[in-house]
């Protein structure tokens, strides 16, 4: 049997090690946390090990050993003594290929209940919710959400299959739809907010030209944003392709004349400053833009690459705002974003979109809680390829994600 080490910082860098080399064909018999001290800095290293081999000398393996009696009977009279040892290292290896057949037998038996990936070996091993963490990238306080989902399933049901339509109808329904500018029905009056970098101008850019093209929509774009360079040139490109009337603010007082100017437009997008969320100028500055235009509304911007501390810092901090919705930027660039979905879900917020990339208006579409959930559990899709995993029930129609707008 051929057997496989693989070592990497993740269970899903490990995971994919395994697809490359052994392909799909490969049986998982173990995952361990394990930890170690570098030999030139002496800093301890932790990293998971997963041990695995190929199907084919599994089943090789389950194959009885019967060797030629016949024959070997037939010519027991010409045994030699060096054919005699010949005899004894065959019976030897007859036994040790028995105690592995009992070891793949073992594990068959695993996968049959559910838990095949995850298969205890010792105090280092992880758990069926741990494992699952650890491949989408979900801190500690996620992993609990994860423990909480499957700790619903029956004993019966705690396996791989079905662990995705588990997290699936989870997030599905966790997920609130927020406001959709190209399906309100009344004035749309949005200021666009959020941390530095997180694709304002961009995702404001990208709706307006949907609300112009798409529903023939007529509007007015401002910008407040005095401290970062270029910021109105930008937009101001942007209008001028959609010929959407443009206008720079530099105080309240004249945001104000201009909002009552273009009060009868079906919009009106305020592209404002990123900012540290966390200081007390910034909050200032944003009361003053909402108290001076009543009816104006934060449509926030949130990074799918943050750190979780400071997306729930941003989200506590923008939630004392008047909200008409949240946006997730920059999909795209983050190999997990289930780590930004799942605080989401926790602090209850109604996502209106997701954007995928810089294309205006392509990359961007209307947050799907069933999209996202797709979207969202693509890293399980590996490792349930690697166990053998359909990819949805024989009862579910599988969800096909659409392509950008």
């Amino acid at each position: 049997m051929q057997l496989r080490r693989f070592r990497a910082k993740s269970i899903s860098d490990a995971l994919e090690k395994v697809k490359v080399e052994l392909g799909d064909d490969a049986v998982i018999l173990s995952t361990k946390n394990r930890s170690e001290r570098d030999k030139k800095t002496g800093k301890r290293i932790n990293y998971v090990e997963i041990v695995a081999a190929v199907d084919k000398d599994v089943d090789r393996l389950c194959r009885p050993f019967e060797p030629q009696r016949e024959e070997v009977a037939g010519k027991k009279a010409d045994v030699g003594p060096g054919q005699e040892d010949l005899f004894k290292e065959m019976a030897q290896l007859k036994a040790q290929v028995a105690r592995l057949v009992q070891v793949v037998e073992g594990l068959s038996q695993r996968e049959h209940e559910g838990e095949r990936a995850t298969a205890r070996q010792g105090d280092g091993s992880q758990g069926l919710h741990e494992t699952v963490a650890s491949c989408l990238g979900l801190d500690r306080k996620s992993e609990a959400i994860v423990r909480n989902v499957l700790s619903r399933l029956s004993e019966g049901e705690k396996g791989w299959t079905k662990v995705i339509p588990a997290l699936r109808a989870f997030i599905t329904k966790g997920l609130r739809q927020g406001p959709i500018a190209e399906e309100l029905g009344t004035r749309c009056w949005w200021a666009f907010v959020g941390p530095t970098g997180v694709g304002k101008t961009t995702t404001l850019a990208k709706i307006a030209a949907r609300l112009k093209f798409l529903c023939k929509k007529e509007g007015a774009l401002i910008c407040v944003d005095g401290y970062r360079m270029g910021a109105a040139e930008q937009l101001e490109k942007y209008a001028n392709l959609m010929d959407i009337p443009f206008y720079t603010a530099k105080t309240n007082k004249e945001l104000v004349r201009l909002f009552g100017i273009h009060k009868d437009k079906d919009f009106i997008f305020v592209d404002t400053t990123g900012r540290n969320p966390f200081t007390s100028s910034h909050k200032t500055e944003l009361e003053r833009l909402f108290d001076s235009v009543p009816g104006l509304m934060a449509q926030v911007m949130l990074s799918a690459t943050c750190k979780r501390e400071d997306l729930m810092g941003a989200i506590s901090f923008y939630k004392q705002f008047p909200i008409a919705g949240w946006t997730l930027t920059k999909v795209d660039e983050t190999r997990s974003l289930a780590a930004s979905v799942f605080p989401l879900i926790e602090a209850d917020l109604p996502l209106s979109y997701v954007t995928n990339g810089q294309r205006v208006p392509e990359d961007i579409s209307s947050a799907s809680g069933k999209e996202i959930a797709e979207l969202t559990l693509e890293p399980l899709r590996g490792l349930g390829r690697l166990l053998d995993v359909p990819r949805c029930n024989a009862k579910e129609k599988e969800t096909v994600v659409p392509e950008s707008l």
